[in-house]
């Protein structure tokens, strides 16, 4: 079967990519508690593109590394294809299902786990090998999609659930007035999320005038441009002085994230999850801002148990403005440049198509 992958790193003082190739790979094994995915869909993620440009710590650049060629993908949907005898007994799938899935396997015995903690499992398996035209995941990361929700759409089902595990770590809800940081797939998400939990304003950053205009078709009240020099201002005034309920940093950049302390409300939320420099340190006053105005700043690692939710709310998603792109396998050359431009918002791979 054909898989995309990384045979060589990137150089990111030449800004270089690493080099790609799509290859020909074994089939997966099927276990017992396996299921077999013919892949329908499989989308770019941009920590796919951190991974091409090597823009990662020692450790992961390591990792990968001595692990080349480097298979690619983690957002996914497809069609159940073969299932081991304990998946077909116990799942309740059938073969031809559609389906979306979590990438990684939890091992659901650690201490992490049976606390209801899985995103910090002390033994997960996590599963890059979404961009090829096959894979074998445990049962337990398969989910059937609703009738009404296309392949394409279902795709986006992972980094729609990083989007609402956001909203719901900051406590979007009726008339909160939130700021999202970053018009990127999971940002233009997080702006429809916080739109169906209430929120009364929602203002997008970014430095891209046409992921901008996305944000407005998404559902943002305004937007501002981080590079000019009052945007803080310009963002402080659309709430009247008072600043944001609920702050969503999903840019990775390390100005952005410093920013946030400013936007905040008195006993507002703030949460950081994109790939930052390895080398960034935020500043804070401790007194000033964690005991005076009782800002809360959250970090937050992976969506675990906020997939259910995700599917469930698929059927209220727009991917229309979000998805700009999709690509035959062959030309993933072609996708990732694209992606590298930083213009679009996701691109996504077609395998064996809806």
């Amino acid at each position: 079967m054909k898989s995309i992958v990384m045979t060589q790193l990137g150089v990111p003082e030449e800004k270089k990519l690493g080099i790609l190739d799509l290859i020909d790979i074994p089939m997966p094994a099927v276990g017992p508690e396996d299921v077999l995915v013919r892949i329908a869909y499989a989308s770019i993620c941009g920590s796919d593109m951190h991974v091409l440009k090597s823009n990662l710590s020692a450790d992961l650049l390591e990792t990968i590394s001595s692990n080349l060629p480097w298979r690619f993908g983690h957002e996914i949907s497809g069609y159940v294809e073969k299932m081991g005898e304990v998946a077909a007994a116990t799942t309740g799938l059938k073969i031809g299902d559609r389906v979306t899935a979590n990438y990684t396997h939890f091992c659901n015995s650690c201490y992490f786990c049976r606390t209801g903690q899985e995103n910090f499992c002390e033994h997960p398996q996590a599963h890059f090998d979404g961009m090829s035209e096959y894979v074998s995941w445990h049962m337990s990361q398969i989910y059937k999609i609703p009738d009404e929700v296309s392949l394409l759409d279902a795709s986006q089902t992972e980094p729609c659930s990083i989007a609402l595990n956001a909203c719901q770590t900051v406590g979007v809800h009726f008339g909160s007035r939130v700021l999202i940081s970053g018009a990127g797939a999971i940002g233009l998400m997080a702006v429809q999320l916080a739109k169906h939990a209430g929120a009364s304003l929602i203002t997008v950053s970014d430095v891209v005038p046409e992921k901008c205009e996305l944000a407005i078709k998404c559902g943002a009240s305004g937007t501002v441009d981080p590079r000019e020099k009052d945007w803080r201002e310009k963002a402080m005034e659309l709430t009247h002085g008072r600043g944001y309920d609920a702050v969503i940093e999903c840019s990775g950049a390390s100005s952005a994230a410093q920013s946030i302390v400013d936007l905040m409300t008195v006993n507002g939320h703030a949460v950081l999850f994109a790939m930052y420099n390895p080398d960034f340190e935020m500043k804070i006053k401790p007194f000033e801002t964690l005991y005076q105005q009782s800002k809360h700043i959250h970090g937050m690692y992976t969506s675990a148990d906020s997939f259910p939710k995700t599917i469930a709310m698929l059927t209220s998603m727009n991917f229309d403005p979000i998805i700009q792109g999709v690509y035959e396998k062959e030309d993933y050359q072609r996708a990732f440049e694209d992606q590298a431009t930083g213009k679009f918002a996701k691109l996504v791979f077609k395998f064996a198509g809806e």
